[in-house]
């Protein structure tokens, strides 16, 4: 299967790590299993870049599970094309450190290389653990979708790399991921993905190339913030990559918020001061009727409030992504968003007609709102 004749065929496992000694273990007592039903050669490849209590550890499993350590951090991308670099293999599977392989994950990887025209391989992801009410809420939102794209999707033009394989002379002729994203992880995944099948390859989907990834890495309120955060700031770096899958956007509703405040600002100064009063009251209201609009066209399995903290986090999304453009200078791409998929930019057009609609009703309570402060200023 290989195009490469010098490169023996198997899989060499790619795993970028920090910490997380317990669940490292048990992923590597998972591929023991996988490794154990398939055929061909294989290894598994840690860069790591641990505390040096967690390195001894580490190390040890090593000896255990029949894996390789390589010291190197901290940047997630730059860990994963060290690892691919020092593979023996014709095939990188590439995994998170908090999932867990079903026995026939590498198996079901490399049997999809017998087409030739297949690059890459996007595996189906599963979380598991207990249930929180926040992890229902973001179990619900926009952010986790990706993980689903094999269930109901035979290709796609990308896919997170918690759970892809690639041929290496394909990601060794792309140069691997692209060294110049921020070091925390969000969009490199996108644009290898991009630059894989723009490239001629195929991304094929398997969903029985599955993995299971634990929920209590996601469920803290904190590190979602920071990652959705992060994740909204990478989609720049994205923009000025894939200019060809820009479209432009509803107006943002962090925008639509610093207008509101500053309206009400500018009034406080002109006529009343109880104009600062009117924002946060219009915000909020603003944010309970997306919510509600959301709530009806989504017709999701969540509550009112679980919506709500679904507007939030798309909001938080949006920041980190504001905020980047504002570092960088880059106004041109706030009023843009990356369209991925054929249909996308339908579902965004419905959406975005049911959010505008909310934030007219908005508009008209802070007209309401203002005149009123006028009247008893």
């Amino acid at each position: 299967m290989s195009s490469e004749p010098n490169v023996p065929r198997g899989i060499s496992v790619v795993i970028a790590t920090k910490g997380r000694v317990k669940l490292l273990d048990e992923l590597l007592e998972s591929l023991d299993a996988a490794r154990s039903r398939f055929p061909l050669p294989s290894e598994v490849i840690l860069v790591d870049d641990s505390s040096p209590d967690d390195v001894r550890e580490i190390e040890d499993m090593c000896e255990r599970h029949d894996a390789r350590r390589i010291a190197f951090g901290p940047s997630v991308a730059e860990k994963r094309n060290v690892g691919v670099r020092n593979s023996r293999y014709d095939v990188a599977l590439l995994l998170d450190s908090d999932c867990l392989a079903t026995p026939e994950l590498l198996n079901e990887h490399y049997r999809c290389y017998d087409d030739p025209s297949v690059g890459a391989v996007a595996g189906l992801l599963e979380f598991v653990g207990p249930d929180t009410w926040f992890w229902k809420a973001v179990a619900n939102s926009q952010f986790v979708v990706c993980f689903d794209f094999p269930r109901w999707m035979e290709t796609v033009p990308w896919t997170p790399t918690a759970n892809c394989s690639v041929r290496r002379d394909v990601f060794e002729a792309l140069g691997g991921f692209d060294r110049d994203f921020p070091d925390k992880p969000g969009g490199e995944d996108v644009d290898l993905g991009l630059r894989i099948t723009q490239g001629g390859h195929v991304m094929t989907c398997n969903p029985k190339a599955l993995v299971y990834h634990q929920k209590k890495t996601w469920i803290p309120v904190k590190a979602m913030i920071k990652r959705l955060w992060h994740y909204g700031s990478a989609d720049l770096f994205l923009m000025e990559r894939h200019p060809d899958l820009l479209y432009p956007c509803y107006p943002r509703r962090t925008l639509l918020a610093l207008a509101v405040v500053a309206l009400c600002v500018v009034f406080a100064a002109l006529a009343s001061p109880l104009a600062l009063a009117v924002a946060p009251i219009v915000l909020l209201i603003d944010l309970a009727l997306c919510a509600a609009a959301m709530q009806s066209y989504e017709k999701r399995r969540v509550s009112f409030l679980q919506q709500v903290v679904i507007q939030l986090l798309i909001l938080d999304n949006e920041l980190g992504f504001l905020c980047r453009c504002l570092e960088r200078r880059r106004f041109d791409f706030m009023g843009q968003q990356l369209i991925y998929f054929d249909g996308q930019a339908f579902g965004i057009v419905d959406r975005g007609s049911l959010l505008t609609l909310a934030h007219l009703g908005s508009a008209v309570l802070l007209a309401v709102l203002l005149l009123a402060t006028t009247v008893l200023a």
